[in-house]
């Protein structure tokens, strides 16, 4: 009996050794997020030039910020953000199951 025991608090440091790392990961992408712009890259072709414009909303508005002919730089910026939200978005739903997980295995050993 004592090494069901064992296996089950090894797993259980397992599942709180994941979360950590998780929630580690989740704050380093949160902040990146932060440095990175929010919103979506904007086309405009105005005499047979193209022009980009970064669109975002703030205060309940549609707000358009001019970038000039080459936005190749917030293009990758804008492209990194927005693969960092799919990540964190997948990261969140692994953080709630482990810690429903866990809090399951807590109230199950403390009914012994």
């Amino acid at each position: 009996m004592s090494t069901t025991k064992d296996q089950i608090w090894k797993k259980v440091k397992e599942l709180e050794d994941r979360l950590a790392e998780v929630e580690e990961k989740r704050t380093r992408i949160e902040e990146e997020l932060m440095s990175l712009p929010n919103g979506h890259l904007e086309s405009k072709s105005i005499n047979g030039r193209v022009y980009y414009y970064l669109r975002y909303w703030e205060e309940g508005k549609l707000k358009s910020k001019y970038l000039g002919r080459d936005a190749t730089k917030v293009k990758e910026q804008v492209q990194r953000a927005s693969d960092l939200k799919r990540e964190l978005t997948i990261l969140k739903e692994e953080e709630r199951r482990l810690r429903k997980t866990l809090e399951r295995i807590t109230l199950a050993l403390s009914g012994q």
